[in-house]
């Protein structure tokens, strides 16, 4: 019988006596918790160590394999925990009783003001793992990637139902034209490089009104919409006036 459970834990290191599938994902969510503590406090992803990680959440340095295989599977968990989080700053923008333009502007100002804001957790939703495809067989990350989209894509749906957003161009392509300019803005600002005369001050507003007159273009594309192109929330924040 003891034989037969030390074989079932080596073959599943996620199987724990007594531990149901809701605590199982519970403890994993705890030791990628300490991975991003670690991650924003402590130096970045080459901080990020089992070591690291056990000492912070006060286990044994072995204790984190039983939820991940390794360093690079517990990195492409942190990539998707980082989209989530910028899912959440874009959702948190849009105000429910504006119309579509305005949640348009409001969702491209968080996305390039979030960036700036925390930056190392910016670059780590784009940070690749060499020589490893573990990031593109990611259900989770590609998930956490389609929703984070999906707020602006869906924003802009939702307008061009209304008919408050030319539908020249279909918002799948309409959410990724934006996510290149803003994403462009930010690595820019980032890197040093706006000094050539013009400020990201300046430029924010150009670029989101650019963004937003080149939906009249006629590029629609025919490939079915993501899942997560759904109207915002109603609970996204308090309506005005409410």
């Amino acid at each position: 019988m003891v034989d037969n459970i030390k074989l079932t834990l080596l073959n599943n290191p996620m199987a724990r006596i007594g531990y149901s599938k809701e605590q199982q994902a519970a403890k994993r969510q705890d030791v990628l918790d300490a991975a991003m503590h670690v991650f924003e406090t402590g130096g970045g992803l080459e901080a990020v160590s089992f070591r690291s990680v056990a000492a912070h959440l006060g286990c044994s340095y072995s204790a984190p394999y039983r939820y991940f295989s390794g360093k690079d599977e517990l990195i492409v968990a942190m990539r998707a925990r980082a989209y989530r989080w910028m899912e959440t700053v874009l959702r948190e923008s849009i105000n429910p009783a504006d119309d579509a333009p305005t949640q348009l502007t409001a969702v491209a100002q968080a996305y390039i003001q979030a960036g700036l804001a925390r930056p190392t957790l910016y670059a780590l939703m784009y940070f690749e793992l060499e020589g490893s495809d573990l990031g593109e067989r990611s259900v989770e990350l590609k998930a956490a990637k389609r929703d984070a989209l999906g707020v602006c894509a869906g924003v802009i749906a939702a307008g061009q139902a209304r008919g408050q957003l030319p539908n020249q161009t279909d918002a799948l392509t309409a959410a990724h034209v934006f996510w290149i300019g803003a994403h462009g803005l930010v690595s820019l600002q980032v890197g040093g490089q706006l000094v050539m005369g013009r400020t990201l001050q300046q430029l924010t507003p150009i670029l989101i009104h650019w963004l937003g007159a080149g939906l009249a273009q006629s590029d629609r594309l025919d490939d079915d919409p993501p899942q997560s192109m759904s109207p915002p929330r109603a609970d996204s924040k308090t309506e005005k006036g409410a």
